[in-house]
């Protein structure tokens, strides 16, 4: 699965996950500075997924809704992450992930996820470690989105099979691959770089492919629909893309 191809570390601290990653231009949006959304939506799925399983256990902990906001280029070669959890109810669990620069401190990006305990008997995860981890090295020898294999067949169309590569434990398209359908279809869409996401999970994409749809809301913000296309078309996540147009982030 691509997720152990990031080459990333973590460790609990606590109820705490935290954990570092190398920024390769792989994991950038092409020509910049800027890690790509899904990258870090990705990363704050896991670095939060983690300790909301362990409120959610023996069940998986299932997104329900994943924002990321971004807030600075990432200069440097290299990202912290720190993942928590803020509240753990009967069967939802709000957490948030921050992604800083070592040294200066300075927040690239914030995240806040919403975890549901998986309502089905058979979506069991394995028993948790709290044993430090590291995915690596970064196997990525490709941009992130054809490494993942999205295609962009056209502006606000982007195209995913269900292959092994993108699938969670429970054989559907992980959300950091839903995620990035959802930033390459707003980018497409309007033309820049996406740096704030907006990803509302619905329901699974068990058959595939995936395929967008979207459309523009001003300027700078884009609706993009991604749905089921071997499950009768189901719809199963609402992203809303915003660029950074006239911003420095955005260069």
């Amino acid at each position: 699965m691509f997720i152990g191809d990031l080459g990333f570390s973590q460790r609990f601290d606590g109820d705490t996950m935290r954990g570092e990653i190398e920024i390769t231009d792989e994991l950038r949006v092409p020509g910049t500075e800027l890690v790509r959304s899904s990258v870090l939506a990705t990363l704050a799925d896991v670095v939060t997924g983690v300790p909301a399983t362990r409120h959610t256990h023996p069940r998986f902990a299932l997104t329900l809704d994943l924002t990321v906001q971004g807030l600075a280029a990432a200069h440097g070669d290299r990202l912290e992450m720190v993942g928590r959890v803020l509240k753990a109810g009967t069967s939802i669990v709000a957490t948030e992930a921050s992604f800083t620069e070592p040294g200066s401190g300075q927040l690239v990006a914030y995240s806040y996820v919403t975890f549901v305990r998986a309502p089905r008997p058979q979506d069991v995860s394995p028993v948790l470690s709290t044993e430090p981890r590291h995915f690596g090295p970064n196997n990525f020898t490709r941009p992130f989105a054809e490494q993942l294999g999205a295609k962009v067949l056209s502006p606000g169309v982007v195209h995913m099979e269900r292959d092994p590569y993108v699938q969670q434990p429970t054989g559907t398209i992980q959300g950091g691959a839903v995620a990035l359908m959802g930033e390459l279809a707003a980018e497409s869409l309007l033309g820049a770089p996406v740096v704030d996401l907006d990803v509302r999970y619905l329901s699974a994409v068990r058959v595939g492919p995936a395929r967008t749809s979207a459309v523009a809301l001003d300027a700078s913000t884009a609706r993009v629909e991604i749905r089921d296309a071997g499950n009768d078309d189901r719809l199963a996540t609402l992203v809303i893309g915003r660029t950074a147009a006239g911003h420095d982030l955005a260069r």
